[in-house]
């Protein structure tokens, strides 16, 4: 299991990553958001808004979040889709 720290200080699965926005050069000076399979989202810690961290760091997280990504998407295709 591979945890990552929250701006709150919390952790979350990277399982439950779906997508990753980056938004440090957002207005607010925001950082990466993690995008949930649930619907939700969380900002990740600061320590991940340095350049090319995340790309260096945790090149499998989005390779991962691209899988998921694509699973949800399949499922939501499907006739058992409860996203509807």
């Amino acid at each position: 299991m591979r945890l990552l720290r929250t701006a709150d200080g919390g952790f979350i699965n990277a399982v439950k990553i779906v997508r990753l926005a980056d938004e440090r050069g957002a207005p607010a000076g925001g950082g990466w958001v993690a995008r949930l399979d649930d619907g939700g989202e969380v900002a990740l810690a600061s320590y991940y808004s340095a350049p090319g961290r995340v790309e260096r760091d945790l090149p499998h997280l989005l390779v991962l979040a691209s899988a998921t990504a694509q699973k949800v998407i399949a499922d939501c295709a499907s006739d058992t889709c409860c996203c509807t």
